[in-house]
């Protein structure tokens, strides 16, 4: 039913919400300074037994800046992704 409403299934929200919370860990292990969009997802892909598809990756962190936990700064291959303080 979950895929009629929002055109995602339950399996590919749990994915991207497990994604979001590895994003989110991986930032508050480096710290205010962010970590650029790239090695952003190697760390990923180097945590997980799949693929890390570079359009969901995307996704994810779309999500988590429309939520207010993360900023993107910069353009391309000079991407940054940052915590937002106190979210």
């Amino acid at each position: 039913m979950g895929l009629l409403d929002s055109g995602v299934g339950q399996q590919e929200r749990k994915l991207r919400g497990d994604m979001g919370k590895e994003v989110l860990n991986i930032l508050d292990a480096v710290g205010n300074r962010g970590i650029r969009w790239m090695d952003a997802l190697k760390q990923l892909e180097g945590q997980s037994s799949i693929r890390i598809d570079t359009a969901e990756f995307g996704e994810v962190i779309k999500t988590l800046e429309r939520e207010g936990l993360v900023k993107v700064v910069g353009e391309r291959d000079r991407r940054t992704i940052r915590r937002i303080e106190g979210a």
